[in-house]
């Protein structure tokens, strides 16, 4: 028998071999209430409408297609594993090792020279907002920022490398510590490195929500990484120690920082900056040191 031929008032408006999608075609024209049939022509499964009802067909099916595309996740530089996190978690253990617990009593004298000290900070005494960093009051709150570190601290010097990355957060946990001192003025005291961890965090949501932004198929999301990132300040910083205010702060200016970077481009440089970078970062941290034990 032979097939009939088409109709010349029909429109063979779409074509394919996959079963479950002429079967979506057909349910969305159903939906719209637009009359149609599918036919094999040619071995496909062709979806034949009216061709008075081609347009409005058409914009059905290309909503249906929009609204069902993959979402697309923002592209982030990749540089590979990275030993940054790790490092700075070594760092942290070595120098809790060094100083001990800042809830011993006495104290060490480490405590009475780098703690953030808002009183002394604001007399000039500014390389406290970076030896405060490395000062931590017991086990758990090292172990917290050890494991921040770990995840938070990586994911930026994955992203950004270890020397761009360290140095962007250093500057912005010491911006937060200042920033901090500045807002509670005389008599406030906190010491850990919540803040750079916090900044490492804000760095992350800065870069991904411009690059979400430049997407069209993430721009209503584009702000997803900055509630996350409240969320993690809020479940993180829950204790009653906690300084949320420092803890805000490295967030804000980190997100800051991140979204500048990706905003304007700039890309992970190669070794040797990276290299002179990270000896830039380190011996910001001894030098702050240096000027503490004078």
């Amino acid at each position: 028998m032979e097939p009939e031929a088409p109709d010349a008032a029909d429109l063979a408006l779409r074509a394919t071999d996959n079963i479950q999608r002429a079967g979506d075609w057909a349910l969305v024209l159903h939906s719209a209430g637009i009359d149609h049939r599918v036919e094999i022509r040619d071995g496909a499964l062709a979806l034949i409408v009216r061709v008075e009802h081609g347009p409005a067909a058409s914009a059905a099916l290309d909503a249906f297609d929009a609204e069902s595309r993959p979402v697309i996740d923002a592209p982030v530089p990749d540089l590979g594993p990275s030993p940054l996190g790790l490092a700075c978690a070594v760092l942290l253990t070595f120098m809790f090792r060094v100083t001990g617990p800042g809830e011993a009593r006495p104290a060490s004298a480490w405590f009475d020279v780098g703690s953030a000290a808002s009183s002394a900070i604001l007399d000039g005494e500014t390389w406290r907002s970076v030896t405060a960093l490395m000062l931590h009051g017991d086990l758990m709150h090292l172990v917290g920022n050890v494991v921040a570190s770990l995840l938070f601290v990586s994911a930026v010097g994955r992203w950004l490398g270890v020397g761009l990355g360290g140095a962007l957060i250093l500057a912005s946990a010491v911006a937060g510590n200042l920033l901090t001192a500045w807002s509670y003025g005389p008599g406030h005291l906190s010491i850990g490195a919540s803040t750079a961890t916090f900044a490492a965090l804000g760095l992350l949501a800065g870069v991904q929500v411009v690059r979400r932004f430049g997407l069209v198929e993430r721009r209503r999301r584009a702000w997803v990484p900055l509630v996350a990132g409240l969320c993690l300040v809020i479940m993180l910083g829950a204790s009653e120690r906690a300084d949320i205010v420092a803890h805000l702060y490295g967030l804000a200016v980190g997100i800051v920082a991140g979204a500048a970077v990706a905003a304007t481009g700039i890309r992970p440089p190669g070794r040797i900056v990276q290299g002179l970078l990270a000896v830039l970062t380190l011996g910001v941290l001894i030098g702050s040191w240096w000027l503490a034990l004078a």
